[in-house]
């Protein structure tokens, strides 16, 4: 996978599946340790942990979601489209296990070919389901499929979820085999608009309805999840349409091709509405020539079952917008009167003359050619434009004025403009083209006022640049500091000052409060005064040699000193 190159704009891989690496699960993690010493093994206790892969289980965030079509809400000839829904996480359809216990019975082989996803989109009618919100999860599901899920009753959990008729559901439900063909893996270009990659890294899961839109009806296409679903998702596809010979009282009352489901109870539902009648004795020939007579009694009550719902949209299946249903009810009209009935006024270039009114009023007759003409036309290579007016010209194939790049100039101008995010981004562009005109106004002012330059950047927070700056300044600046070691500071408070002691204390005098302080006045902060020296003589060392009698005196003493030192080693 990391061998491949990614898709070139136009250019779109198709992968049948993408398994994660680990699915969503609970785990436990063995870490052991192998040591030697000298050669002898010493292991260490073997540690473990354990810790949970949790993706969307059962809700699904409206950011997972790409892109559906039809659109939501939309309108438009989607009958012979498959609705179907772009995920932005590539693995999410094979993240879970459909079947963990393998109560489905999958064909043999079936896992070997790529896991089968646990998610489906079923498409229904107006009327078909029914919506609920916030149902608790064990009134969703029965109660094996909670307990093969993994969880203890009550739950706790809440979820949306579709309900519908169990025949239908039964009759729309993609078997295993289906399910792995609905669902692939698109790779796209983020360069290309057209395939709306967007923000993403170009990689989307798809999964798809196995059922097309009706003409004329409203439809919902409801992404559910099969996980453990076993009672609801067929080992093989239904079985093709067979005869149904419904006989009532010796006369045959319907001969139609039904699609005869394993699950269906044979369209026992349909066959009540269609009779009324309480008692039916129904003959089925199947194709090895077996037949079967079953006896219905009495009237068929309808079950239904609920999934729960991740996402849904609606939208409705009118009209008709086929390029050639669009091309054949154009109404040529609307750009000119008609000459002839079925027959507007055009050249043999294409081109239509009308009458426009210029700025002062005048009117004026142009000529107008759409986009849509029988031959090939060249580019216009002069824009792009800023106003219609630039893209009026005369032509040399009318020799008069052609507005035809000008009204579409002029169309493409009022679509934007009628386009509210449009509008949303361009006021905000222009919010934002004046803050940071304003902000580069301010650096200006800021850098003329301040003695050194800074480097003040558009883009940049201003007020943490003068901060430090600023504050640079003050610690490299050489300014002499006053009383660096706080004497003057101390020598202020209230407690050293001897003539407020010797008030409050109710002393004899302030030297008695002095004393009590210490009694030293370079202690309590005022300026002491070197003491002078003693005076001594101005003696020369010719004098010193001179004195006999000081030297002598020296050497005895200094012979005493070491024969006292001699003695007291030797006791």
């Amino acid at each position: 996978m990391a061998d491949l190159t990614p898709p070139a704009p136009g250019q779109m891989f198709l992968f049948d599946n993408m398994t994660p690496p680990l699915l969503d699960n609970s785990y436990r993690m063995t870490v052991e340790t192998d040591v030697a010493v000298d050669g002898s093994a010493q292991p260490l206790p073997a540690n473990q942990s354990y810790f949970n892969v949790e993706g969307p289980r059962f809700s699904l965030a409206s950011s997972e979601v790409a892109g559906v079509f039809p659109p939501r809400n939309g309108h438009g000839p989607f009958e012979e489209s498959i609705p179907h829904i772009a995920l932005s996480r590539r693995t999410l359809p094979w993240e879970r296990e459909l079947d963990s216990q393998n109560k489905i019975g999958l064909p043999p082989g079936m896992q070997a070919e790529g896991p089968v996803p646990w998610l489906a989109l079923l498409l229904f009618e107006d009327g078909e389901y029914t919506l609920h919100q916030n149902v608790p999860l064990e009134d969703a599901v029965p109660s094996d499929v909670l307990a093969r899920l993994g969880l203890q009753r009550p739950t706790g959990i809440t979820c949306d979820t579709v309900e519908a008729d169990a025949d239908l559901v039964a009759s729309i439900m993609p078997s295993v085999e289906e399910l792995t063909l609905l669902s692939h893996v698109r790779w796209v270009s983020i360069e290309d608009r057209e395939l709306s990659a967007g923000s993403s890294n170009g990689w989307f899961s798809v999964v798809m309805s196995n059922r097309v839109p009706r003409p004329g009806a409203k439809q919902r296409a409801c992404l559910v999840s099969l996980e453990e679903r076993a009672d609801l998702v067929p080992r093989d596809p239904p079985p093709v349409a067979l005869p149904i010979n419904i006989v009532v009282d010796g006369i045959d009352r319907l001969n139609d091709p039904v699609l005869i489901h394993e699950q269906s109870a044979f369209g026992a539902a349909a066959i009540q509405g269609q009779l009324g009648a309480t008692q039916l004795i129904e003959s089925t020939r199947i194709g090895s020539g077996l037949e079967k007579e079953i006896n219905l009694v009495g009237v068929v009550l309808q079950r239904t079952v609920q999934m729960v719902l991740l996402h849904s949209w609606q939208f409705e299946c009118i009209g008709t917008g086929t390029f050639k249903d669009l091309m054949q009810h154009i109404d040529v009209g609307m750009t000119g009167k008609l000459a002839e009935p079925g027959h507007p006024p055009l050249t043999d270039t294409g081109h239509l003359p009308i009458k426009v009114q210029d700025r002062a009023g005048v009117t004026e007759a142009v000529w107008y050619r759409g986009p849509l003409v029988p031959f090939q036309l060249t580019r216009d290579p002069l824009g792009p434009y800023h106003s219609a007016d630039q893209a009026r010209r005369v032509t040399p194939e009318t020799g008069g004025e052609d507005v035809s790049y000008a009204a579409a100039f002029e169309v493409g101008r009022l679509l934007a403009a009628a386009d509210g995010r449009l509008g949303q981004e361009l006021m905000r562009w222009r919010r934002e083209a004046y803050r940071q005109s304003a902000r580069k106004d301010s650096f200006v002012a800021i850098q003329a006022a301040m003695p050194v330059a800074l480097a003040l950047e558009l883009h940049k927070p201003i007020l943490p640049t003068l901060a430090a700056s600023a504050l640079t300044r003050i610690v490299e600046a050489e300014i002499p500091r006053v009383d660096p070691y706080g004497l003057d500071v101390a020598s202020r408070a209230a407690g050293l000052q001897p003539d407020q002691l010797q008030q409050a204390w109710k002393l004899a005098s302030v030297d008695e409060a002095a004393a009590i302080l210490g009694g030293d006045a370079g202690a309590l902060g005022a300026t002491v005064s070197a003491p002078p020296q003693t005076p001594r003589g101005e003696t020369t060392i010719d004098q010193v040699a001179a004195d006999r009698t000081a030297l002598d005196h020296l050497s005895l003493a200094r012979d005493q000193l070491l024969v006292n030192t001699a003695e007291r080693l030797k006791g």
